[in-house]
């Protein structure tokens, strides 16, 4: 399961659902806010987003509205894809830490993976991984280990390169 913190350093986000930060900015669909940094205040369990130095949003995880923002970023902002998928039609991937797909496949360390297509479920939920011979790798964001294979692939597989979009 991602956390908004996730997202620090991928760009815009675009918002997809109307809400109000701590501080009373209000945000609509379609604004977009891009932070580059966050910083977590522990007294008051606050979170303050970033960009070029200027706090963009604020968000307390005291507060249940501002909670659940935190950590349902899918339900406010159209998020972009996780980096694993940044990989599609790469090279094949080895794999450095053993972790585990929905289909309860273990794959481990020297395993080698290559995909030609990703793709999302409808509810943006399971990712499929796919070769030309079928499915390589299925996760799903919910899980917390596969989210982080998701998001945080350099954790799992030895990447040649970091294919992150400018």
């Amino acid at each position: 399961m991602s956390r908004l913190t996730d997202y620090e350093g991928c760009g815009p986000l675009r918002i997809i659902r109307e809400f109000t930060d701590f501080d009373g900015q209000s945000l609509r669909p379609g604004q977009s806010v891009e932070f580059d940094f966050y910083s977590r205040l522990p007294f008051d369990a606050g979170f303050t987003f970033s960009r070029n130095g200027n706090s963009v949003l604020r968000l307390s995880a005291d507060v249940p509205a501002d909670a659940h923002i935190l950590d349902h970023p899918e339900n406010y902002f159209l998020l972009p894809l996780p980096r694993l998928a940044w990989y599609t039609n790469g090279p094949a991937l080895p794999v450095t830490h053993r972790f585990t797909d929905c289909h309860g496949r273990a794959f481990l360390p020297g395993d080698q993976l290559n995909w030609a297509v990703h793709e999302r479920d409808q509810t943006q939920l399971i990712h499929s991984f796919l070769s030309h011979a079928g499915e390589v790798l299925q996760l799903d964001e919910q899980n917390e280990q596969q989210a982080a294979v998701l998001l945080y692939p350099e954790r799992f597989f030895d990447l040649p390169f970091d294919a992150r979009p400018l």
